[in-house]
């Protein structure tokens, strides 16, 4: 009697997966030689989830991502493969304490090691030398990206194509526009991302276009299709550079091994969030970056505890901090007097005023005191006092 063959199952295999899939194969294929991309996965299950561990530059959200994508993936090929519970039991684990963490506002263990305040990106920027190579320019463009504009997600960089007119938007594919007539304007025209199948983007098709208003990006962005004529806004061998060449870029430029997207735009959030405290303004922040304030607050938003003093340090900062009051005081105390003088000058001149008017038209004889307080005198040739 022939053995009772067990029909495997399968689950969904999404976009999502496929992309992570593709992330990490694209990461294996950089590190390691002969990396086969129909086995891999099933050739390196046992190491896998150490070498995704080690790497820096992956964060929480990332590794879960990618262990859970891999969990997908072992079910459909063997249901009873016990890797499957393995790296689902990782991801699971790694969910958990995402969410735990998630709205403490606190660095985790990649961002201790490699978050910077936004200064020192804008700083990397000024004094960035004149880029002399494609890839130079490259790294200078995409950091000039992330600091000068609210950074959108990574797979927007890594697919947008330059739009010549308009009407050659079709509302699927991710575009830059840029307006030559008179002063130069960008824009991002966002049509495909995690977002648009929010209601909010997918009912609402004109937050897909989200205005560059740095004049010095718009100009860059506007010199770079100019000096480098391409299709996609990174562009290598005819082809859109992937999101891992990006972040090896970034990596690079800032000198940060362990950066990434993800960690540049909680960056700008939380500079924005310092110097920005109106709703209204937090709001177009978020609809700009596409997603909700709820998240940039919850998810991006980094607080820092203040750098704690010696008494002596700390007497020294309040002493400082008094003088500045004092100062400030003195200031707004030669305001007061200031207007006092005027507001006392404008009501000498009235009363001086009314006092010639009741002399000269009312003929009331002036006391000698009145006249030498208001410096009036009588005037022999108009027969007047003045």
């Amino acid at each position: 009697m022939a053995p009772k063959v067990i029909k495997q199952k399968k689950r969904p295999w999404t976009k999502e997966h496929e992309k992570t899939f593709t992330w990490l194969y694209n990461y294996m294929k950089s590190k390691y030689d002969n990396v086969d991309k129909e086995n891999f996965i099933e050739m390196n299950k046992r190491e896998l989830m150490s070498i995704i561990e080690k790497n820096p530059a992956w964060g929480d959200s990332s590794m879960e991502s990618m262990f859970f994508m891999i969990t997908r993936y072992l079910y459909n090929k063997n249901n009873n493969d016990r890797y499957v519970k393995i790296y689902q039991s990782k991801g699971k684990e790694l969910k958990d304490k995402t969410t735990n963490e998630q709205g403490k506002n606190e660095l985790d263990e990649n961002e201790k090691i490699n978050y910077r305040q936004y200064d020192y990106f804008k700083n990397i920027l000024d004094n960035y030398e004149k880029p002399t190579t494609l890839r130079e320019h490259y790294k200078y463009l995409l950091l000039s990206l992330l600091v000068l504009q609210p950074p959108v997600r990574t797979d927007f960089y890594s697919s947008a194509s330059l739009l010549d007119t308009l009407d050659r938007n079709n509302h699927k594919d991710n575009y830059i526009y840029i307006n030559r007539r008179g002063k130069v304007h960008a824009y991002y025209f966002i049509n495909k991302d995690k977002a648009s199948k929010y209601k909010l983007y997918s009912m609402d098709k004109s937050l897909s276009k989200i205005e560059i208003k740095n004049e010095v990006l718009a100009n860059l962005l506007n010199d770079s299709f100019k000096e480098y004529p391409r299709k996609y806004l990174f562009e290598l061998n005819k082809k859109g550079v992937a999101d891992t060449t990006l972040n090896k870029w970034l990596q690079s430029v800032t000198g940060l091994p362990g950066i990434n997207f993800s960690m540049m735009r909680s960056i700008y959030i939380t500079w924005f969030y310092k110097h920005n405290h109106l709703f209204n303004s937090r709001d177009e922040l978020a609809r700009q970056m596409r997603h909700s304030q709820a998240t940039a607050s919850k998810n991006y938003l980094k607080i820092f505890d203040e750098e704690k003093l010696t008494p002596s340090e700390e007497a020294e900062k309040l002493k400082k901090e008094n003088l500045k009051i004092e100062h400030e005081h003195q200031l707004l105390k030669g305001e007061l007097l200031k207007v006092k003088m005027e507001e006392g000058d404008q009501l000498y001149n009235k009363r001086r005023g009314d006092i010639l008017y009741r002399i000269n038209k009312k003929n009331v004889q002036p006391k000698s005191s009145t006249l030498e307080k208001y410096n009036i005198a009588f005037d022999t040739e108009t027969k007047l006092y003045s």
